[in-house]
């Protein structure tokens, strides 16, 4: 009789991945909490941004941590959305213009992070079920 097994945890790396996802979803719901309560004075269309960027990132967060083949999609779906909120916070926050530089290299920054986590998660994805895979019986 065949015990049942333990579930397994993820790979050191896509926990921290996680992780790290989820710190910045809750940071992004932390705003829109705030906004909503009115401890914030921004604008609501920043509130909205927050609000995507928030469960998006959660979506990645939750994705990385259970192994999802979507995980990927939405870690790099992050990066477009969360680098287009930083790079348009000039005329939401009615900034000068010598910040738009700064704004739209965080925004690339942003961007990057969410490509380069995008192609870490795909390539961890795939070496797991390849290790997954080789234990099938006949293949041993």
């Amino acid at each position: 009789m065949e015990t049942p097994s333990l579930p397994k945890r993820p790979p050191l790396g896509r926990q921290v991945l996680a992780v790290v996802f989820a710190l910045l979803a809750l940071s992004a719901w932390w705003e829109v909490v705030n906004d909503v309560i009115g401890t914030n004075d921004s604008p609501r269309i920043l509130a909205g941004w927050q609000a995507i960027v928030g469960t998006i990132g959660a979506a990645a967060a939750w994705g990385s941590w259970i192994g999802a083949r979507w995980a990927p999609l939405f870690a790099v779906l992050y990066g477009v959305v969360a680098g287009a909120m930083v790079a348009s916070l000039r005329p939401i926050l009615d900034l000068p213009a010598e910040a738009a530089k700064g704004l739209w290299i965080g925004g690339a920054m942003v961007l990057v992070f969410g490509v380069v986590s995008a192609w870490w998660l795909r390539r961890s994805l795939i070496r797991e079920r390849a290790r997954e895979t080789s234990h099938i019986v006949g293949f041993d």
